[in-house]
């Protein structure tokens, strides 16, 4: 089992779980996914991320950024500015599960989910 957390986040991680290999959470929310939801998930937000990086230099002063990506079942929703970024994440009900949520990371804590999230998966953990 791997986990990480912070204030208003946690990951964790469990391969030897049959259905849920994986958590995710916030301040007063969470969820648990599939490995299929938990991969596409992972990519989806490091995408995300290296995309807001690559732009927030460009930025002028008070200028805002949105940025949507969709890696079905997700659709993930960065909104920022040259100094940080909220993230909404959508998960759209479909297959055997039928089920959806919704989630979000204040600006406090996506950069460090992000980051978890990068050394999870550099790291093998998915």
């Amino acid at each position: 089992m791997i986990k990480k957390e912070g204030p208003g986040w946690r990951i964790i991680r469990d391969s030897s779980r049959d259905n849920f290999t994986a958590l995710i959470g916030g301040e007063t929310w969470a969820i648990e996914l599939n490995k299929s939801e938990w991969s596409n998930l992972v990519k989806v937000v490091i995408d995300l991320s290296d995309q807001y990086k690559s732009v927030k230099e460009q930025l002028m002063g008070d200028e805002d950024i949105t940025l949507e990506l969709e890696c079905s079942p997700w659709l993930a929703i960065l909104k920022g500015d040259q100094y940080g970024w909220t993230l909404r994440l959508i998960l759209s009900g479909s297959g055997l599960l039928n089920r959806g949520a919704e989630v979000y990371w204040p600006r406090n804590v996506t950069n460090h989910v992000s980051n978890a999230m990068r050394t999870m998966w550099d790291s093998g953990y998915l």
